[in-house]
């Protein structure tokens, strides 16, 4: 089956209702935010998307974005740049979660690449797992790019790693020819490092406290080609990794009555 046919929202409603019935369903979160003059605004969430239907279609699990604006008040200096309250984004999670959970799913892969969102997704996975009978697991599709694959996909802004997503995606976006002139590496890199830290850290107020220009790294590195054997590859290690951890949990708690 052709990935594109897991979207959740081209399916009717009895295939809707066939495949939600399976039990499991991916959901799409990302950002809409400035990616340099190269990257379309939409790049965390094309770069998600790729991913969790190829996820979809090897688990034949519908996919459903949830929004493809995200948590990113940092980027609003730049006109484009939009974002939601992480209590909007929680909300609607939850709000979504509870059609899902009607519907007979009782397993749920979050696909997230933006770092902004993972607060109010755990928070919102609390939250669903309260009050629904449905476990989430989540897929930090960007950290899992940058450790599969360090020394091509570079844990930047605009750099390698999206530019790659974004040619799997629709190879007419990228724009390298229109790129603006970006931070140095090594600039971006420990700017970043300040706010990824996991012991003492800040909380991001704007995006040019890491890169002045908006984006930093090297986004003509990488072929669409390459591109796609990474993505491909990623979204095998996001399937293996999401059964792993379900049969952990079974085992882990073989009478618990929630969904495993």
């Amino acid at each position: 089956m052709d990935h594109e046919n897991m979207l959740l929202a081209n399916m009717t409603q009895p295939q809707a209702e066939e495949a939600l019935g399976r039990g499991t369903a991916v959901i799409v979160t990302g950002s809409i935010e400035q990616h340099g003059g190269h990257l379309p605004l939409g790049t965390d969430y094309f770069a998600a998307l790729t991913i969790a239907l190829r996820v979809g279609q090897r688990l034949e699990a519908p996919v459903l974005p949830l929004s493809p604006v995200g948590v990113a008040p940092y980027h609003l200096s730049w006109a484009g740049s939009l974002s939601l309250s992480p209590d909007t984004l929680a909300s609607l999670m939850h709000d979504v979660c509870k059609g899902l959970a009607t519907a007979g799913v009782e397993r749920l892969i979050v696909v997230n690449w933006h770092e902004g969102n993972t607060p109010a997704i755990r928070v919102a996975a609390d939250r669903v797992q309260a009050d629904l009978p449905l476990r989430i697991v989540v897929a930090e599709a960007h950290v899992v790019t940058n450790a599969m694959f360090p020394d091509e996909m570079e844990f930047t802004h605009a750099g390698s790693m999206e530019t790659a997503a974004v040619l799997v995606h629709d190879p007419s976006l990228v724009r390298l020819d229109q790129r603006t002139e970006g931070d140095l590496v090594e600039r971006g890199t420990d700017g970043h490092a300040l706010f990824r830290r996991r012991d003492v850290f800040p909380v991001m107020k704007d995006f040019r406290e890491v890169a002045a220009a908006g984006w930093y790294g090297s986004p003509d590195s990488i072929s669409e080609d390459r591109g796609r054997e990474i993505i491909e590859a990623v979204a095998d290690h996001i399937v293996s990794s999401v059964e792993d951890v379900w049969k952990s949990l079974s085992e882990r708690f073989p009478d618990s009555d929630g969904p495993v």
